[in-house]
């Protein structure tokens, strides 16, 4: 893409192209100011202490409406998760490769995981593995595939017990959380392996589990709870065996073996899940999954080496890619990066299909409460939430009916994120309307 504009004196110079912008004043009386730029806007003394990037750009006119600090690099949160779908429909096939598998004999077979995290996850409760098990008495499993550590780079130690923080694994199971429900004061455990490994939370303990052993603290009053335990190849042996009711083994790494590759379930729907819903551990897995698919390593470096040197190879600004999530606070990306690869994406899928991953702004996922349209949805994009942090990337419908890419970024604010996103509000409604 050749016509991202990086002159601030291009983008002020909209009515050259006839984009004339009105910008709606403060949310308190939600009256129009007329002939208010958008340069005014956005160096006006509520912007003044944290940092706004914004692009704005017409895929079909190739034409950069709006741009405001959109080369600089900014902290993406799980905007960063746009960047795994694109890896994710580039590399993966329609359906998830769920294990590699070799007969030994006739009663025994090799499992080698690939990162999946969808067996029996709380979502999609795939028990494909059972189907493939099923028919031999001993299950031989690979270990040490995973090449990660279970925690990204740059991840909060204290998320550990938090239910949007799992540990990366190479086989998953339940995916990596134990579900905890309180059903008239029984509690209901899955897995059930935890059963015993549960017990009374104390009110002055901090964290619902042991930092370091799967020990977990429940009160009465937590009725739901999602609590990622801590994960290790002689657990999942462990779980499979309940599971399975086989002998499960662990397995050294064979020689070189012709292995079958078994699919599990339909690549886009954990794709959606992963968008609408903001999944970090399916963000995660699916990077790693790509990978081990790739090049059987499980690792997410393989997989983001393939996009970043082939297609996204002509990014304008190379992007610090430490994850597939966003957690981590090391990832840096720009708004024009962002725009590519929205581009990219909005050329190969088309904006129907893309719809069926993007939240859509008033109606689900992670916008069902913000960037409501006045008779239909007009945003379709992504959301990534730091603290300090918010982004917003993705689609817009104009009133003409015009499809936009957009990239609005928000970093190192102290005020309320509900006041930056009605400021950002603003803006997007202002860009839909005079469009």
């Amino acid at each position: 893409m050749k016509t991202y504009c990086c002159s601030f004196q291009k983008w002020i110079s909209l009515t050259a192209t006839g984009f004339v912008l009105f910008l709606l004043s403060s949310c308190a009386n939600q009256t129009r100011i007329h002939k208010t730029s958008l340069n005014k806007h956005l160096n006006s003394s509520r912007f003044q202490s944290q940092m706004t990037g914004l692009l704005v750009y017409n895929p079909d006119r190739k034409d950069t409406l709006v741009q405001y600090h959109a080369n600089q690099y900014f902290i993406p949160a799980s905007n960063t998760k746009i960047f795994t779908l694109y890896t994710a429909l580039r590399i993966l096939p329609e359906k998830m490769p769920l294990l590699k598998t070799y007969q030994i004999s006739k009663d025994s077979l090799l499992i080698i995981p690939m990162g999946d995290p969808t067996p029996f996850h709380p979502y999609f409760k795939d028990s494909s593995i059972l189907k493939i098990m099923a028919p031999y008495e001993h299950i031989g499993f690979e270990t040490n595939r995973l090449e990660d550590q279970p925690f990204g780079p740059g991840w909060a130690w204290e998320d550990f017990d938090s239910y949007y923080a799992p540990e990366r694994s190479a086989l998953p199971l339940y995916g990596n959380v134990l579900e905890v429900q309180h059903l008239d004061s029984v509690p209901y455990v899955n897995p059930s392996f935890f059963e015993s490994n549960i017990y009374p939370k104390d009110p002055s303990q901090s964290f619902s589990r042991a930092a370091h052993s799967n020990l977990f603290y429940i009160s009465k009053e937590d009725q739901d709870n999602e609590i990622p335990f801590k994960t290790s190849d002689s657990l999942t042996i462990d779980l499979l065996r309940a599971l399975s009711g086989k002998n499960v083994f662990a397995y050294s790494k064979p020689q070189k073996l012709e292995t079958s590759i078994n699919f599990g379930i339909c690549r886009d729907s954990v794709l959606k899940v992963m968008m609408k819903e903001s999944d970090n551990f399916l963000a995660e897995q699916l990077l790693i999954n790509a990978s081990a698919y790739l090049t059987d390593t499980l690792s997410i470096k393989p997989a983001q080496k393939f996009v970043l040197d082939g297609a996204l190879k002509d990014l304008q600004q190379y992007p610090r890619w430490v994850d597939g999530s966003g957690l981590s606070r090391y990832n840096l990306i720009s708004p024009v990066s962002v725009v590519q690869v929205l581009e990219k994406l909005y050329h190969s899928e088309g904006l129907d299909r893309l719809k069926l991953f993007f939240p859509w702004g008033g109606e689900n996922g992670t916008l069902k409460n913000w960037f409501s349209g006045q008779s239909e949805p007009y945003i379709f994009a992504k959301t990534g939430s730091l603290g300090n942090t918010y982004c917003l990337s993705g689609y817009l419908i104009t009133k003409k009916g015009k499809t936009l890419i957009f990239s609005y970024m928000n970093n190192h604010f102290t005020r309320p994120s509900t006041e930056v996103k009605k400021d950002m509000q603003e803006v997007l409604e202002a860009i839909r309307d005079q469009n």
